[in-house]
């Protein structure tokens, strides 16, 4: 099914700084993500572009097929998650690496679409699109980061179904992963899905390609300037036996926050009730808790809520809590914010500004202080997630858009041939119009509406 060594290590460079499929569950996934999976099912090429790549190193290859050629997966793999139709749901990418000499990244954005199949991959319909941003431009890749809200579409048949994900990037590769759910009876509430595993590697901090400018790197270290790295736009001359694809020189590395050689725990956000509570704990153990009997007076916040607390809330002295009882002595903790969680058992208060976190551990068995470190890590992880934008609208299953799977490859339906046609990467983002479903970006780049002649 895959290609030989000799294959691989041509490739090696051109497969670079790509993301996958995490949750749910995905066919020809890692064992940690997909716990259907087996050692004969993973797929070691899961993350790279479709078409790529053929003896010479272009990215001439036929496309893999459907869901990357692992629909027979879905003949015997059981769903790892029922969703009901009309529910609030979230999917989750990485930058898991499947191939020791391509570790994964963000390629700072791009476009992605998700949607279902009934018919098993004959035909497809859209659940939501995202319009620029997907993934998040930020340094992490890890699945807690790269997680995006979505609702399923109302209305949708009952019964074992194909969930698909969609992701063009700028550089006019694109990439297809599927995974198989359950979509069970009910008007929308969620149900509780098998959290996936710990991914075997670290989130990696992609480089922008230079088309698009400069990428700023995150820091844990408040009022620190941001750092900038490029990396040269692919050619369409070929480099030893292989396209000029962005080159990431970089070893992959951890968040700068993470200055430690364990590796924390990914696990995935809780699915989403439409009247959610402010102290709702969810499945992977993490718990907003109110902190009104905190000593020192802070505020408290939910994950779900944008409200953050601060120190000296208003108690109606204003002299005593804006400049703390002293005149002329101004309480520095006055804009500070922060958020409170159960993390893992530990109850932890986030400074949000900071990008620390103090946890203290409240299992009864006891914790160390190695797992308190890595919990405090993981709590700040989960902050620095951007806030997830609610779909006020759901696709109807009836009326929903047809979903397009194949594109850029020689032998797409939709703009074939992309990559060997536009080499440069492209200074915009792809946008689909639809009626439904639609997730806007952040603006950094524009969106130009996906038109299959766009590329020649």
């Amino acid at each position: 099914m895959y290609m030989n060594a000799i294959s691989m290590l041509a490739l090696a460079g051109a497969a670079q700084a790509h993301m996958s499929l995490w949750y749910p569950g995905p066919l020809g996934g890692a064992k940690e993500a997909n716990k259907a999976s087996s050692d004969s099912n993973v797929d070691p090429e899961l993350n790279f572009p479709l078409g790529c790549c053929d003896s010479e190193g272009q990215p001439t290859a036929k496309s893999p097929g459907v869901c990357r050629g692992h629909l027979d997966l879905f003949d015997t793999e059981e769903p790892q998650v029922t969703w009901k139709a009309g529910q609030d749901a979230y999917f989750q990418i990485s930058d898991h690496t499947y191939t020791a000499d391509a570790p994964g990244g963000t390629h700072y954005g791009g476009s992605c679409q998700v949607g279902f199949s009934v018919d098993r991959g004959e035909t497809w319909k859209v659940a939501a699109s995202y319009n620029g941003n997907c993934p998040l431009r930020g340094d992490d890749g890890s699945p807690e980061v790269q997680t995006f809200d979505f609702k399923v579409p109302t209305g949708m048949p009952e019964g074992k179904a194909l969930f698909a994900w969609i992701w063009l990037n700028r550089e006019h590769e694109s990439f297809m992963n599927c995974a198989a759910v359950q979509i069970g009876e009910g008007s929308g509430n969620t149900t509780t899905p098998t959290n996936p595993a710990a991914p075997s590697v670290s989130a990696t901090k992609p480089s922008k390609p230079s088309s698009s400018g400069y990428a700023p790197s995150e820091s844990d270290k408040p009022n620190n300037e941001p750092q900038y790295s490029t990396v040269p736009a692919p050619t369409s001359s070929p480099t030893g036996g292989r396209p000029s694809y962005p080159d990431s020189s970089a070893t992959p590395s951890k968040p700068d926050n993470e200055d430690s050689d364990k590796e924390p725990s990914y696990e995935a956000p809780p699915e989403e009730n439409s009247d959610e509570s402010d102290e709702d704990t969810d499945s992977s153990g993490e718990e907003d808790y109110n902190s009104g009997d905190e000593s020192d007076g802070e505020g408290s916040d939910s994950e779900g809520s944008d409200n953050e607390g601060s120190d000296n809330e208003d108690s109606g002295n204003e002299t005593e809590n804006k400049w703390n009882g002293r005149p002329g002595r101004w309480n520095p903790h006055r804009h500070q914010s922060y958020k409170y969680k159960m993390v893992d058992e530990h109850k932890c208060k986030i400074d949000t500004v900071a990008k620390r976190a103090e946890c203290e551990c409240k299992a009864s068995s006891g914790c160390t202080n190695e797992k308190r470190a890595l919990v405090e890590r993981k709590a700040v992880r989960m902050i620095r997630r951007d806030a997830l934008k609610k779909r006020t609208d759901a696709c109807a299953w009836d009326s929903a858009p047809s979903m397009v799977v194949s594109y850029y490859t020689v032998d797409a339906a939709c703009a074939p041939n992309a990559k060997m046609n536009v080499p440069e990467s492209d200074t915009f983002e792809i946008g689909w119009m639809e009626p439904c479903g639609v997730v806007e970006g952040d603006g950094e780049y524009p969106i130009k509406e996906m038109d299959c002649n766009m590329f020649g």
